[in-house]
């Protein structure tokens, strides 16, 4: 694990690909139950907000506005998200169910925000709002930047508690069931393949449909712990080039995974050569699973 070692003691964590900003709820993760060390923590990050002109302010998440509009930017993305799967969502499907950002300028007037300039061109992207609204995760759909990905941080990183690039399918759950199946995957567009090709039209109010934006599995599994869905099935749809070594691995170093059953399904047309078949981002006729089960 890597750790800064200077405020704000920012932290990654190479067996696990879990990052963030070392607090008291970080150290209970490591289970590092140490009253001096948290004190210390909070109160050297309190000095360098003071002395780096950072703004205290108690931060209320809130719900960002995200209505469909008629506009080339949106017909282009409406038109390159359904050209992935060979389906047909509405801009409506896209902004409701999948929380996606059609056309960047429109969102940005109409939720007030200032995007940083010349640093990315919004308009010739596709947008994905984050679990707890912290990001956009924005993907190059023309083929013509140098970024394929460029993550907007909305809200900064202090006085706030942490934050993620986690990015869930809207779902109204039922917090009173005795199981959560919690299914997760690489890439936000890996999470919305899996879900329209095998669980779209099922009952959904025990599902959580997840992407992890990279590796970081244990970190979204830590964050539904935290909440308090405790009795997970966990099921992972790995990308095809990420050995089943690396999952034993995470059970093996997680207290809260390691008497647990993971499922991992992975995708058997894979062509190390040519890439196909690497993920689920893809028509159905393009996957084949394979289970696996640690």
């Amino acid at each position: 694990m890597y750790i800064e070692l200077t405020p704000p003691f920012r932290f990654h964590c190479f067996k696990c690909e879990t990052s963030g900003v070392l607090n008291s709820e970080s150290l209970r993760d490591l289970g590092i139950y140490n009253t001096d060390l948290s004190i210390a923590l909070i109160t050297a990050n309190k000095t360098y907000k003071q002395y780096s002109g950072i703004q205290q302010i108690s931060f209320k998440r809130k719900s960002l506005l995200n209505t469909p509009v008629n506009s080339d930017a949106a017909f282009r993305s409406v038109n390159y998200f359904n050209s992935r799967y060979k389906s047909s969502f509405s801009n409506e499907d896209l902004t409701s169910k999948f929380k996606v950002v059609t056309d960047a300028y429109e969102f940005f007037k109409e939720n007030s925000i200032s995007p940083p300039k010349g640093q990315y061109e919004f308009d010739k992207a596709i947008g994905f709002i984050s679990a707890d609204s912290s990001h956009i995760i924005f993907r190059d759909i023309s083929g013509t930047q140098e970024k394929r990905y460029y993550n907007l941080n909305l809200i900064g990183d202090f006085g706030i508690g942490s934050i993620s690039k986690m990015y869930t399918i809207s779902n109204n759950i039922d917090a009173m069931k005795d199981e959560m199946t919690l299914v997760i995957s690489e890439g936000i567009f890996d999470i919305i393949g899996v879900y329209k090709h095998f669980y779209n039209g099922l009952s959904e109010n025990n599902m959580i449909f997840a992407a992890a934006c990279g590796k970081a599995y244990n970190a979204v599994i830590l964050n539904y712990i935290h909440m308090g869905f405790l009795n997970l099935n966990i099921i992972i749809y790995s990308d095809a080039d990420v050995d089943i070594s690396f999952y034993e691995k995470l059970k093996e170093n997680s207290p809260y995974l390691k008497f647990s059953k993971i499922t991992i399904y992975y995708n058997s047309l894979y062509d190390p050569e040519t890439g196909f078949g690497k993920d689920y981002g893809v028509p159905v006729d393009e996957i084949k699973l394979k289970k696996v089960i640690i």
